[in-house]
């Protein structure tokens, strides 16, 4: 998946998921099974997982990350989904 820097974060109301916390996993699932914009910190990470990637992927998701604090990601709902 490509991803797209930004100048500033995109507008809307977004899930908030970090990696710090037991079960992010399951829950960035559930989120993207359903759609929903969602903002995640990249830290700790040094890789996303690549079975979160292909789903975001499958379900047309958008990855935005911010130009100018990277740690801050995006993933974007195809446009007619985001609501």
């Amino acid at each position: 998946m490509n991803a797209t820097l930004v100048k500033s974060a995109p507008p809307g109301d977004f899930a908030y998921i970090s990696a710090l916390n037991t079960g992010w996993h399951v829950q960035l699932h559930s989120l993207i099974a359903e759609k929903k914009p969602i903002t995640y910190d990249f830290f700790p990470l040094r890789k996303f997982p690549d079975d979160v990637l292909g789903q975001v992927t499958q379900h047309g998701y958008q990855h935005l990350i911010l130009e100018n604090d990277r740690w801050q990601h995006f993933f974007i709902p195809p446009a007619n989904d985001f609501t």
